[in-house]
């Protein structure tokens, strides 16, 4: 008898079966004659059980009638009975195929945006700016340009070197290398040649210059507009004579001492909240703007303590739902008066905060003359600081009136 494995005989379909008779030997004789295949061949009170394929059992018929054997057909396995059955359920199949055109539809737009090397830009300022050229989750594949996302960024933000976009199912992969120098590339205005300024007044502290003319010295008085470094640079003849100017970009590095004035108050009484230490924590699931708090109202004088879990469909695809809990903080207030140290250590700190925000924009503060006045109802501070900057700008190129040609050949 033929062999095939478990697997064939699955596919093609099987039945098992129960053969009874006054002669089993002669039905089994004939099974082999025939090379009918049977297997898991048992004897038993009933009668003798046994397996057959599909194909062969509708062959069994002449034999049973020789023999005057009959066969009961026990169960049915295989594909071929599981497909039948599965044929009486349309629902099922028609689903399948509509899960299958949605992935097939799902799979041609981009589901996930990822941006890895980025560490001075954030992702969230990258995903701002490709949502502004138009390009979000769920966008068509066919209409990412990788070559002009890739151009844009290195545009947008200057302080990237290399970017790398590609597309890999659905997501968009950006590769992005930032320069750890911290170079910036400076705009400057638009013509070939240009003049510094001055932008407050002052006295110069120190003017080194690479190019263009400088018409100031250390320690000269400027005040606002006054050309610093001059881009008309004069050409001279034999004589040391001007006979026209060459006009370029001025550059130079250029400190300035200059007057910040400083004026600061606040009320000497001030309210203080004292929190009971009751709190409730309610859940609450947010929709869109609409926001559902299982339990609690809101109160008056209450602070509420909110944290929030958005759903993502992936890493930087954020639905427009969220859940989490609010807690909620009651308090009191009183009205206090400061003391004198407490009055002078605000403004002090009030100060301080003032002349941070001035360095981290390059200022150097070399002199302070602020001084703090106490009264019952106010602290004010008032006074002026003496800073390091620089105070110039780029400005058009002034130009200079034309030497007349004739008066060069008198004097040649």
């Amino acid at each position: 008898m033929r062999k095939e494995g478990c697997g064939l005989r699955y596919m093609k379909g099987c039945v098992a079966l129960l053969m009874t008779g006054k002669e089993p030997e002669r039905f089994l004789n004939l099974c082999a004659a025939n090379r009918i295949d049977l297997w898991d061949l048992i004897h038993t009170e009933d009668g003798y059980r046994m397996k057959v394929s599909v194909r062969d059992y509708f062959r069994l018929g002449p034999l049973c009638r020789k023999t005057h054997s009959r066969v009961r057909i026990l169960e049915k396995r295989g594909l071929p009975f599981l497909l039948q059955r599965c044929l009486k359920r349309k629902a099922f199949f028609l689903g399948f195929a509509i899960a299958a055109v949605l992935l097939y539809i799902l799979s041609l737009f981009i589901w996930n945006i990822h941006v890895e090397g980025n560490y001075a830009n954030s992702t969230w300022s990258v995903l701002e700016y490709l949502e502004e050229t138009g390009v979000s989750h769920g966008i068509l594949k066919s209409r990412v340009d990788c070559t002009a996302i890739a151009e844009g960024i290195r545009e947008e933000f200057p302080n990237v070197t290399w970017v790398s976009a590609r597309i890999q199912g659905t997501r968009l992969i950006l590769e992005i290398r930032e320069n750890t120098d911290g170079y910036r590339e400076e705009k400057t205005p638009s013509g070939d040649s240009w003049d510094l300024v001055a932008t407050a007044d002052g006295v110069v502290a120190s003017i080194f210059t690479r190019s263009g003319v400088p018409c100031v010295r250390a320690g000269d008085i400027c005040q606002a507009g006054d050309i610093l470094v001059s881009g008309a640079v004069p050409v001279n003849n034999d004589n040391g004579e001007t006979v026209r100017y060459e006009y370029v970009q001025a550059d130079a590095d250029i400190v300035v001492e200059t007057e910040r004035y400083y004026y600061d108050e606040f009320s000497m009484t001030h309210m203080v909240r004292t929190y009971s230490g009751e709190t409730e924590v309610h859940p609450f699931l947010q929709i869109f703007q609409w926001r559902f708090t299982l339990g609690g109202d809101e109160q008056e004088s209450c602070d509420y303590l909110v944290k929030e879990q958005k759903v993502r469909l992936t890493e930087n695809f954020i639905l427009p739902f969220s859940y989490g809990t609010v807690e909620t903080l009651p308090y009191t207030e009183s009205r206090e008066q400061y003391s004198e140290e407490e009055a002078e250590r605000l403004a002090g700190e009030r100060l301080g905060l003032f002349c941070d925000r001035l360095e981290k924009t390059g200022v150097e503060i070399s002199k302070n003359n602020v001084t703090i006045d106490l009264t019952e109802s106010s602290c004010i501070s008032r006074g002026s600081l003496t800073v390091r900057e620089a105070a110039y700008k780029q400005a058009p190129c002034a130009l200079e009136e034309e030497i007349p040609s004739g008066k060069e050949e008198s004097e040649e």
